[in-house]
């Protein structure tokens, strides 16, 4: 089963990177659940000035490069570690709004 890292890892909107603005975390319902968005948001914004992600193959890749790379604490990356982990039961890709809808919790 895919999980979030994979799909921020994955994924690319014109070829891009996805940016932390263009995904969001919804339950089975499309209701999006703003914390872990934001935590995601958090996530992704780090990667993208700390991390150079052609090298990070897995969560703990990622984790272990953050905690080298920037004075997050271990709770931080710990809560970082726990997105990055939650399974994903479905993509809705949202062309108007340039989003990325990821369904987890089902």
């Amino acid at each position: 089963m895919l999980n979030v890292f994979d799909i921020v890892k994955l994924t690319q909107i014109d070829h891009k990177e996805i940016d932390s603005n263009q995904v969001v975390v919804t339950d089975g319902n499309g209701k999006p659940n703003a914390v872990l968005t934001e935590l995601l948001n958090d996530v992704i914004g780090n990667m993208r000035i700390f991390i150079d992600m052609s090298q990070i193959y897995s969560v703990t890749d990622l984790t272990e490069a953050l905690a080298t790379h920037t004075p997050l604490p271990d709770d931080v990356l710990e809560e970082y570690e726990k997105v990055l982990r939650e399974p994903i039961f479905n993509i809705n890709f949202v062309p108007k709004r340039g989003q990325v809808e990821l369904v987890v919790g089902e």
